[in-house]
């Protein structure tokens, strides 16, 4: 499978590392481990997702990650970090984001480490 997919247990964050491109087999591999690993974390817990290397997302792929995204929701997610290499790949974490009609804090960075810095810090809003 493409995604990479890490449990940081001592800080309760689910990152996930996205592969450049996306296949309909790598999604369905994706969706099914990703699953395991939300309701796995059972409580509240925050979502690092790198999509540097991801460039464009079709429309399959970002309907499914909304879906996704709502599921996370509904099982803990508190907090959604998103990091980006450019403003159109900004522009399609937002779209999702916001098909997902998430009520949660969400953002986009440039790094990881300032994406970890904010899910780190609740007060970092």
């Amino acid at each position: 499978m493409p995604f990479q997919i890490n449990v940081h247990e001592q800080d309760r964050i689910l990152e996930v590392i996205y592969p450049p491109q996306v296949t309909a087999e790598d999604l369905s591999e994706y969706l099914a481990e990703v699953k395991k690993a939300i309701t796995g974390m059972a409580g509240e817990w925050s979502a690092l997702v790198d999509q540097s290397q991801l460039r464009v997302m079709s429309g399959d792929v970002v309907s499914a990650m909304a879906s996704l995204n709502a599921f996370a929701q509904l099982h803990g997610m508190k907090r959604s970090a998103r990091v980006v290499i450019d403003p159109p790949s900004g522009l399609q974490a937002w779209r999702m984001t916001k098909r997902a009609m998430l009520t949660i804090p969400t953002r986009t960075f440039e790094t990881r480490g300032e994406a970890l810095g904010w899910l780190r810090d609740p007060d970092a809003d």
